[in-house]
């Protein structure tokens, strides 16, 4: 019996050896057809086709860690090579660091395959999420986002069917949203199922985290580093990104003709250059107010309702997340932009100072589109213009509902490669692409937009609830 048990055991020791070994001479044989040159008799479509299936295939790789990993922690195998827990052992075997070794853990005990005492096979922790990385369509970066928000929902009291609304939510929107949107997302998502949870300790945290250290260098240079609170960081932001812009220049020749010369600072030289103007400008004050001057705007959206009874999180326009009680700290320190908005997120009335309505319509479309409108585009609404959707020499009026944010770069190219804007059903700007690059010319939108309109549309379903409650 023992002899047939240890022939058993080599058995499967040699088909776990064996797969191991095609896997990696398929893998070989891979890189070398990439290498030969194999991507150059595919077109666009199919090279793009088979990344994506490559990429499928890259997201399942993590099913193999989470039965070893499940397999040691039954075995208690740590134990028995003389580790206290599991992720010291996997940074010692696998000199993994201290971080990743922690994610693959986490990730397994969420995601991963569960047994009882009795040895019966139990359903992973987020059963959902599970199914989707069986599949292939989120990426490990993903499964890390929606595991830790889960984790923050796994404290005692928290209404079970919240947590169960909140996965639901997370797993619906995480093959669509990018890993930023994603978390920002999940942010919300955790608020909207834990309005007394976290955010107040977060915010004393980040109190007492905050530090700023300025030393000068025997060279004569100075060392700035150090952590800034919410509040802080946004001022500091909305500050400098402005005065941060490349700023290209022009010269002359004798015939005339002018060139223009890009700026060559890359943006870590801009942004230096950007606070050594707003400090120069702050000496040059021959006295300088408490308020230190004009304050900078910054585009925070937030519903009434919530920023009355202090709850849900606000979220400015280049994605800071502030509690209420950051907001109102804020609120006399810098021109806040309220908007009122529809149940689709989209903004019917605008608060304004004394300033044009043009800027107003500006503040307006931040708050719609939170920049450049374009699918796959990120960049910030600092970084966009405003873009009539019909041109205004052919009739467009300068309304919200013919305006979309679009950054220099699409508002200059993009009818050179065959686009065209439109507003949806929801008031949302869509994009229609060429047929060359999709011949159904199906709408897209940008990502970043939907992840905020599917925050109204959980917000509201969630006052809903309150209201029934």
């Amino acid at each position: 019996m023992e002899l047939g048990d240890h022939s058993s055991d080599h058995t499967h020791r040699s088909q776990l050896d064996a797969v191991l070994d095609e896997a990696r001479q398929t893998l070989t044989r891979m890189i070398g057809l990439l290498e030969a040159g194999a991507l150059n008799h595919l077109d666009n479509a199919d090279k793009l086709r088979w990344w994506q299936r490559f990429e499928t295939f890259r997201n399942q790789l993590p099913l193999i860690d989470h039965q070893l990993i499940a397999d040691a922690e039954a075995r208690d195998l740590a134990s028995g090579y003389g580790f206290t827990n599991l992720s010291r052992f996997l940074v010692r075997i696998l000199q993994l660091s201290p971080g990743e070794a922690a994610s693959r853990v986490r990730a397994a005990m969420a995601v991963g395959p569960r047994s009882s005492m009795l040895g019966e096979r139990l359903q992973p922790l987020l059963p959902r999420l599970a199914a989707l990385q069986r599949d292939g369509v989120v990426s490990t970066e993903k499964v890390q986002i929606v595991e830790r928000a889960m984790h923050k929902l796994s404290r005692v009291g928290i209404d079970p069917e919240a947590v169960q609304t909140a996965e639901q939510l997370l797993t619906d929107y995480a093959p669509l949203l990018g890993p930023t949107d994603l978390q920002r997302y999940a942010l919300r998502v955790v608020d909207a199922a834990d309005p007394d949870g976290p955010a107040p300790i977060d915010d004393q945290l980040q109190h007492d985290r905050r530090f700023l250290e300025l030393k000068q260098r025997r060279d004569g240079m100075w060392w700035l580093q150090g952590k800034l609170s919410a509040t802080t960081g946004a001022q500091l932001n909305a500050i400098l990104d402005p005065l941060s812009k490349p700023r290209s220049s022009s010269i002359e020749d004798d015939t005339g003709t002018t060139t223009q010369i890009a700026d060559p600072r890359p943006y870590v030289q801009r942004l230096h250059d950007g606070l050594d103007e707003v400090c120069g400008r702050v000496l040059k004050m021959s006295d300088q107010p408490a308020s230190g001057g004009t304050p900078a705007s910054v585009i925070i959206t937030i519903g009434v309702d919530d920023l009355l009874a202090k709850a849900r999180l606000a979220e400015t326009s280049d994605g800071t997340m502030l509690t209420s009680d950051q907001l109102l700290r804020i609120a006399d320190e810098a021109d806040i932009w309220p908007t009122i908005i529809n149940q689709n997120g989209i903004p019917l009335a605008l608060g304004r100072t004394q300033r044009l309505a043009s800027r107003g319509q500006t503040m307006a479309l931040t708050a719609r589109d939170a920049g450049c409108s374009f699918p796959g585009c990120t960049h910030p609404p600092s970084w966009c213009d405003r873009h009539h959707i019909l041109d205004w020499i052919h009739g467009g009026c300068t309304d919200l509902d013919n305006l979309t944010l679009l950054c220099r770069y699409h508002h200059t190219h993009f009818l050179q490669k065959g686009w065209t804007c439109r507003l949806n059903a929801d008031g949302l700007p869509e994009w229609i692409p060429p047929r060359w690059i999709d011949q159904q010319q199906r709408p897209q939108l940008n990502a970043r937009i939907r992840r905020l309109s599917a925050q109204h549309q959980q917000s509201r379903q969630h006052r809903r609830s309150a209201k029934a409650a």
